[in-house]
């Protein structure tokens, strides 16, 4: 019982922990829904995507951690690299979005750490590492973003969530940038689903 308090404390901290405003619901297609909203330090909103995905934990885990291949399922991603594998839980990967004219193509260094929360729940934290490597000319580098896969063990499959704020950076108008944030997570997610659902 104690370990199933810790389990739901842990999952209602995260979830709160950026801001108090409430999700709107913007999209909800093939088993995916995708929610926004604004962040009270930001004009750029936050987002969150959800799913229910037939498969195991440890292939969804084995999924995210991937960085040679994060490419093949991420939105406009068209370069992907494990830097460092700094342990078995603590990750350093190179992505590369390649984004239609005028904007400028964006790249960004991510540290992802596995967090197994209790039997059932399972954490991987992003953060930004964006000084790893040095910048690209001609790229804009995203140094201000943050977030977290959470994977759940329900009887339906894993639900999968991920929940990010990120700032792009550079001269994209917010209206842009808050467009992408219903189209790139559900791209993502209908990939990922479509990979490994069965």
């Amino acid at each position: 019982m104690g370990r199933l308090v810790f389990c739901i404390l842990f999952f209602n901290t995260f979830i709160f922990s950026f801001s108090q405003s409430l999700w709107e619901l913007e999209k909800d297609e093939m088993g995916i829904q995708i929610y926004t909203r604004v962040v009270k330090t930001s004009s750029i909103k936050e987002y969150k995507a959800t799913t229910i995905i037939n498969t195991s934990m440890q292939t969804l885990i084995n999924k995210i951690v991937d960085g040679e291949r994060l490419k093949q399922w991420n939105y406009k991603t068209i370069k992907s690299t494990l830097l460092e594998k700094k342990n078995k839980n603590k990750y350093i990967i190179y992505m590369y979005n390649n984004l239609p004219w005028p904007a400028k193509d964006r790249d960004h260094v991510s540290e992802l750490e596995i967090i197994k929360v209790c039997d059932t729940l399972t954490k991987v934290t992003i953060k930004s590492d964006a000084k790893r490597i040095p910048e690209k000319k001609g790229v804009v580098r995203v140094v201000d973003f943050s977030g977290c896969w959470s994977l759940e063990k329900t009887h339906k499959g894993i639900k999968v969530t991920q929940q990010m704020y990120g700032n792009p950076g550079g001269s994209l108008p917010v209206f842009i940038i808050n467009s992408m944030l219903v189209n790139a997570p559900f791209y993502t997610f209908k990939q990922l689903k479509m990979q490994l659902d069965h």
